[in-house]
């Protein structure tokens, strides 16, 4: 398994090895920038689809704080006299 690092333009992301540096510091120079997400996949294909499963997640977590009884409970809390 490798490690593989991501890069994002707007709404393109590349996906590349870790160990690529010099095709890394060719798409920074292009105005790409590097996310904060590494991931040890059989390929790159696998490494982008757990990524999208990732921010899949983080967004339903999202949705569920905010529409969930914690999200509520707080604040009720907060607008107690």
């Amino acid at each position: 398994m490798t490690d593989y690092v991501f890069y994002r333009k707007q709404q393109v992301i590349a996906t590349l090895e870790r160990s690529d540096v010099e095709r890394a510091r060719l798409l920074m120079a292009d105005g790409y920038s590097k996310m904060d997400e590494e991931i040890n996949a059989a390929s790159a294909q696998a490494a982008l689809r757990r990524l999208a499963d990732m921010r899949h997640e983080e967004h339903m977590t999202e949705h569920a704080f905010a529409t969930g009884s914690v999200f509520s409970a707080v604040v009720s809390a907060l607008f107690r006299h």
